[in-house]
C-alpha cells in the first residue's frame, strides 16, 4: 500500500516528508495506522551517523496506532486493537527466554540493522517515490510515518481507551529510565539516588524514585529550568552540572560526605559518566542508562573502580519487558503517579522541525509528532 513517511537519504541529511510504499507484511508481522510517534534523540543519533542503520531508512520507534492487518501468525494483537509499539527481540536467546528481552543477544541487528525477522533476514520493507529500497523496521517499527509494518514483538496491545498520543512515548525513553529505578536499582527509601541529564530518560526515573519514596533525590543538569522542573517533580536536591565543584556539592549532602548510593546517567556524555562515578559512594551502584554510541570507553578505571567497590551497570531499555512494563507505567499515569503529560507536547506531524526545535531549545521534554 501506499502511504507517506519521513525519510533519512542519507548520513546528516534532513527528514523529508514523502510518499512510499509498504511491502506487506510477513506472517509475524502486522500493518497499523499510526496515530503518534514520540520523538527520542535515537532517532537524531541515527541521521547524525552516531548509531549505525542502513541508508535511505525511516526512523520512529515511540510509536501507537491502530492494527490493520496481522500475520497469519501473529497471536498478541488482531485487526482493531490498539497498541503501543517498542522495541523488537529475537525471542530465541537466553535473556529472550528468561523474560529479559531488552538485553536480547540480537539487539542492535534487529533494532539498528533493520532485520525484520531472524527468518526473513534484511529486508528493506518500503520502496521510495523513485521506486529504490527504504529500509524500516526501526526499532521493529519505524513509525515516522502515517502506516507502518510492524514486528509483532514490537506490538504492546493496550486497551480501548487508552490515550495513544500522550502514551506513545512510553515504548523506549520514558520505560527506559523508570525501568532502571524500577526493574534493577530498585533503591531503599531511606537510600541516596542521583540523576543526571533530565531528558526523558532522566524525568521518568526521577518520578519512578519519587513513586518509591526515595527519600533524598538529587538531579544534575546544566540547564537551570530543568533544574527547577526537577523540583516540582520530587527531587529533593538539584545541582548545576557546569559548576566546577558539583562533585563536592553533591557528596556533601551525602551520609559520611561518601556520595550517592545510587546514580543514574541519563545523557550519555562521557563526562557526565565521570563525574557520575565520582559521585558515587564506595560500595554504591552507577547506572549508564543513556549512551554516546558505539565504541566509547567508560571513562575510569579498573583498579579505581576496583578499590572503591562501585557496581558499574549498563542497562538498556530498563530492563523491560514491554508487555508487562508499558501497561504498568499506564496505569501509574492514570493513577497519577507518572504525570508524563506535564512533560510532553503534541505537534502535527507535518511540524516536526518545529517540534525538534522545542526540545533543543527545552520548551519540551518530548516532543510527539500526531499523524492522524
Amino acid at each position: 500500500m501506499k502511504t507517506h513517511a519521513y525519510v533519512l537519504a542519507e548520513k546528516d541529511a534532513p527528514f523529508v516528508w514523502q510518499e512510499v510504499e509498504l511491502h506487506d507484511p510477513e506472517d509475524n508481522e502486522v500493518l497499523i495506522e499510526v496515530v503518534a510517534c514520540g520523538i527520542c534523540h535515537t532517532d537524531l543519533a541515527v541521521q547524525s551517523g552516531a548509531f549505525p542503520s542502513p541508508f535511505p531508512n525511516v526512523t520512529g520507534h515511540e510509536g501507537s496506532g491502530v492494527v490493520m492487518k496481522a500475520g497469519k501468525s501473529v497471536t498478541r494483537v488482531k485487526e482493531g486493537d490498539k497498541v503501543l509499539c517498542s522495541f523488537n527481540h529475537c525471542s530465541e536467546c537466553g535473556p529472550c527466554q528468561t523474560g529479559h528481552p531488552a538485553a536480547c543477544e540480537g539487539f542492535g541487528a534487529v533494532n539498528f540493522g533493520r532485520l525484520r525477522s531472524s527468518a526473513v533476514g534484511q529486508k528493506p520493507g518500503l520502496s521510495g517515490s523513485n521506486g529504490g529500497d527504504l529500509y524500516g523496521a526501526f526499532f521493529g517499527q519505524s513509525t515516522f510515518a502515517k502506516h507502518a509494518v510492524v514486528m509483532e514483538n514490537s506490538c504492546v496491545k493496550v486497551p480501548d481507551d487508552t490515550d495513544l498520543i500522550t502514551l506513545a512515548p512510553l515504548g523506549c525513553g520514558l520505560q527506559t529510565g523508570a525501568g532502571s529505578v524500577l526493574n534493577k536499582l530498585k533503591p531503599e527509601k531511606d537510600s541516596t539516588l542521583a540523576i543526571s541529564g533530565l531528558g526523558a530518560v532522566g524525568v521518568s526515573a526521577l518520578l519512578a524514585a519519587k513513586y518509591l519514596g526515595v527519600q533524598t533525590i538529587i538531579v544534575v543538569d546544566v540547564v537551570p529550568a530543568k533544574l527547577e522542573l526537577a523540583k516540582q517533580f520530587g527531587a529533593t536536591h538539584v545541582f548545576n552540572a557546569r559548576d566546577a565543584d558539583v562533585v563536592d556539592q553533591v557528596k556533601a549532602i551525602t551520609p559520611y560526605k561518601g556520595g550517592v548510593k545510587y546514580f543514574v546517567e541519563c545523557s550519555g556524555s562521557v563526562p557526565a559518566l565521570k563525574a557520575a562515578w565520582a559521585m558515587t559512594a564506595n560500595m554504591g551502584t552507577l547506572l549508564s542508562a543513556g549512551t554516546p554510541g558505539p565504541g566509547v570507553q567508560p571513562p575510569f578505571g579498573v583498579f579505581e573502580n576496583l578499590v572503591g567497590c562501585k557496581t558499574y551497570i549498563g542497562l538498556c531499555e530498563g530492563d523491560s519487558n514491554p508487555p508487562e512494563f508499558i501497561p504498568f507505567l499506564a496505569k501509574l499515569y492514570a493513577d497519577g503517579h507518572f504525570p508524563i503529560d506535564k512533560i510532553s507536547k503534541a505537534f502535527p506531524y507535518d511540524k516536526l522541525e518545529e517540534a525538534l526545535h522545542a526540545m533543543h531549545v527545552g520548551e519540551t521534554i518530548k516532543p510527539i509528532l500526531v499523524f492522524t
